[in-house]
């Protein structure tokens, strides 16, 4: 543990700055880079564009600018989902298996006893993509039938934290299992607020990194509408 850090205790503070920077940069990297050719490779729909300009009381521009948004949020959540998997992946004992790994999952201890396939958000694995994810789970307790499989995600549809067996098409064993919230950091890093301590640090590394800061009275705002999360 780091207990002299200045933003989290289970990373150094050189490897959380390089996880915010990550996200950050992406924001720079995507906005004004999206042209309308990539909206319609994007599969824009024609219809709703004339009724968005007409109902909307938009110009052409301010609906490509709204577009341009939208996409852009699309690109940066996958980004937030990265930095949980290159925060997570900094811990003592755990590694970021990032692309390319034959696993395919994203997240593994040193010793092979626990891996996970972690999303940012529940709602964005449909049933195609949960197939895959348990194909995978399976394959690797298959060939380490000593370890424990997750499927892991941060943000679920009740704002809660858990952990239950995944039991999946009728597909149970007690070796794969569902994790979520709070509970997928407590379990990388044994502490039960390691995902609130993460969340309060980001705008004091953002402020360090580019010099943006979020007011006490907004910070304070956040803190209550999201406290039920944590």
């Amino acid at each position: 543990m780091h207990k002299n850090n200045k933003y989290v205790d289970f990373v150094s503070d050189e490897h959380f700055l390089e996880c915010v920077k990550y996200v950050c940069l992406g924001y720079v990297e995507a906005r004004g880079t999206i042209t309308i050719k990539d909206l319609k490779n994007n599969g824009i729909d024609p219809f709703k564009t004339i009724f968005d300009i007409s109902n909307k009381n938009m110009t052409f521009n301010s609906w490509l600018k709204q577009e341009e948004e939208r996409q852009m949020d699309k690109t940066l959540n996958n980004k937030i989902g990265e930095f949980h998997q290159l925060l997570l992946g900094g811990v003592k004992y755990w590694e970021d298996l990032g692309i390319g790994d034959e696993s395919k999952l994203d997240i593994i201890k040193s010793d092979k006893s626990i891996v996970l396939e972690l999303k940012n958000k529940e709602n964005t694995v449909n049933s195609d993509s949960k197939d895959k994810v348990r194909d995978k789970l399976e394959k690797f307790i298959k060939n380490h039938p000593k370890s424990v499989a997750y499927w892991a995600y941060i943000i679920n549809k009740k704002n809660s934290s858990g952990e239950k067996i995944w039991i999946y098409k009728k597909r149970k064993d007690k070796r794969i299992r569902r994790i979520w919230g709070s509970k997928v950091y407590e379990t990388i890093t044994g502490d039960p607020q390691a995902l609130k301590d993460t969340w309060i640090a980001l705008p004091i590394a953002i402020k360090d990194l580019l010099g943006k800061n979020i007011s006490k009275e907004d910070m304070q705002k956040l803190l209550e509408a999201f406290q039920d999360i944590f």
